[in-house]
């Protein structure tokens, strides 16, 4: 439908080369993905897995969970982050306790850089608008037990 615009030059003709840029880009990236997905094998099952998950747990873990010795992502700028099952745990916990996020997204950190840890908290968090709290409880609970290990120093859970 477009093929017209290869034959005639100016603004739109760009506008078309630049999509199919972005759509070859996005293709490239989506095959390395999946190719590197094939290539990292199974996903690590947490030892601390269980067949069914209670809610009634949600108390005594949402306690735990910010004191397990979280493996440290180095960021741009000497910023840190956690791993990413953090954030995921973080986010059904102020679900269930909170409700929906009503905050703007971080910016920038107290010491001027790019605020990386607030950025995850509040996508993460943001990812869950519209959940119930019973829900979140629940899913909050089956993230704490089934996260993988190589996300701690020194698995505690037990």
């Amino acid at each position: 439908q477009a093929l017209f615009l290869d034959a005639v030059p100016g603004d739109d003709r760009q506008k078309l080369r630049a999509a199919r840029t972005r759509l070859r880009q996005m293709l490239k990236d989506e095959s390395a993905a999946a190719a590197a997905a094939a290539a990292a094998g199974p996903v690590e099952k947490s030892p601390w897995a269980k067949d069914s998950y209670d809610a009634a747990e949600f108390g005594s873990l949402a306690d735990k969970y910010e004191s397990l010795n979280w493996r440290i992502i180095s960021k741009p700028g000497g910023a840190t982050v956690k791993p990413p099952e953090y954030y995921v745990l973080y986010a059904h916990h102020q679900q269930a306790t909170t409700g929906d996020n009503a905050g703007e997204r971080p910016m920038w950190a107290e010491k001027g850089g790019i605020d990386f840890e607030g950025r995850e908290k509040w996508d993460a968090w943001e990812g869950l608008k519209g959940m119930a709290a019973d829900k979140a409880k629940e899913a909050f609970v089956k993230a704490y037990y089934e996260f993988p290990a190589a996300a701690l120093y020194k698995d505690t859970r037990g």
